[in-house]
């Protein structure tokens, strides 16, 4: 099937960003400098989400408070159909021998036998991302030295898929009134504030606005969940820009902070700077100039996404 292949490392990175935080652990993002540019692939989403998740529940479970957990991917197109994607998870916990590494993917291993108490655990993890990684036609490596830490490095190959392929699914929009929703618009050009309000309450919603990024992260956190329906976000603004407080409001211990959607409004529209933004959380990336039913139809998007999403679930 295809699927975006930005949106499930986004939604794991949310995950295990708060995961760790409880912890006392800094989970990191981290680019390569090639980007992702093809996001949307035919694969097993499925199975990239387990590989994943195992890898780096792995990480925070072998890591002490205060350490910091790194993630990055990149890509490299094989041919004008395929591409190989990279995706590394590089932590600072306690690190595993030489001779252990060449057995780390056996079925219920672990080094030392006071790490089954010590870490919980059954030591299967490592095992079952191998299986799926076989599974898929990829690779996966381990780098590692006792008390200096573990890099995982897992290499997939995709067939390369269309957004148009993904329509289906997140189009059911249907007629959708906003009358009464309440927006928060986040841009420090007053012109453009003023006329995104505008464009918003010509569709009958309530808006508030913020000048930066940390006066919405304010607002947010202030607000009783479920207040805000959907926040706009600039990008490039003063003390904090558009993502940074993407980050930080998808990381705030609340029901609505995992699902409002966060739009994002910014000059510039490359690849780089889109995946910037969906991985920091963000749903869309618009492009300005905006336009009234371009902002309308990106919140139609999202709000057809969760409905989706929330219908998979419930099957």
């Amino acid at each position: 099937m295809t699927f975006d292949l930005i949106a499930v490392l986004r939604d794991l990175n949310q995950k295990y960003h708060k995961k760790a935080a409880e912890k006392d652990i800094r989970y990191q993002v981290a680019r390569d400098e090639d980007t992702i540019r093809h996001p949307f692939v035919i694969g097993n989403p499925v199975h990239l989400s387990r590989i994943l998740s195992n890898i780096t529940d792995n990480a925070i479970k072998f890591s002490p408070p205060g350490s910091a957990i790194t993630v990055w991917s990149s890509e490299e197109q094989l041919d004008g159909e395929h591409t190989l994607v990279t995706f590394v998870c590089q932590d600072q916990g306690i690190g595993m021998s030489e001779e252990f590494c060449a057995h780390a993917f056996d079925m219920f291993t672990q080094e030392k036998v006071t790490s089954r108490s010590t870490y919980q655990g059954t030591g299967l993890g490592l095992a079952i991302v191998k299986q799926l990684v076989d599974r898929m036609g990829g690779s996966i490596t381990l780098q590692s030295r006792p008390g200096a830490g573990t890099t995982v490095t897992v290499k997939l190959p995709f067939k390369i898929g269309k957004q148009d392929d993904l329509k289906p699914a997140a189009q059911v929009m249907g007629d959708i009134s906003f009358k009464g929703l309440r927006a928060l618009v986040v841009e420090d050009n007053e012109l453009n504030m003023e006329i995104a309000c505008c464009m918003l309450e010509n569709s009958g919603m309530e808006v508030t606005h913020a000048a930066d990024g940390q006066e919405a992260v304010e607002l947010f956190e202030k607000s009783a969940p479920g207040y805000f329906g959907v926040i706009y976000m600039d990008i490039m603004m003063p003390r904090m820009n558009g993502w940074d407080a993407a980050r930080t409001i998808r990381a705030m211990n609340r029901p609505d902070a995992e699902i409002i959607p966060i739009i994002a409004m910014s000059a510039n529209a490359f690849s780089e700077d889109i995946m910037d933004s969906r991985l920091a959380g963000m749903d869309i990336h618009l492009a300005k100039p905006l336009d009234e039913a371009k902002m309308i139809n990106a919140l139609k998007q999202c709000v057809a996404e969760r409905s989706a999403v929330k219908l998979r679930n419930d099957l």
